[in-house]
């Protein structure tokens, strides 16, 4: 009898030792995350939108025009004519994070 129990004891602890090193697998596939692809887009905004949460900006350089989907709590925050950099999930037209750059001017004193 002593032998059986020994014997269950032990296919018991076996047992539970697989399903912990299962566990932590499964874990570590959770931990990773999956990155989001984005561009950046930087401009002056020429146009708001409200009612659809979206802005249009300038591209500087390119001169291209881009719409742009914006939270409708940080699109409160904008104005017309401010430059803002932008970063745009791949393939759409969401912002995924938008910064506003603040051009520091610089005066000469006599």
């Amino acid at each position: 009898m002593k032998k059986i129990n020994i014997i269950l004891f032990v296919l018991f602890l076996i047992c539970g030792m697989a399903g912990l090193s299962f566990a932590q697998t499964a874990q570590a596939a959770v931990a990773k995350k999956v990155k989001v692809k984005t561009e950046v887009v930087t401009g002056k905004i020429t146009a708001i939108d409200m009612a659809n949460n979206t802005i249009v900006v300038n591209e500087g350089k390119a001169g291209t025009e881009k719409t742009i989907t914006v939270d409708p709590k940080v699109i409160s925050s904008l104005s017309a004519n401010e430059e803002v950099k932008v970063s745009v999930k791949e393939g759409s037209n969401t912002a995924v994070s938008l910064k506003k750059i603040v051009r520091k001017t610089t005066s000469t004193k006599k």
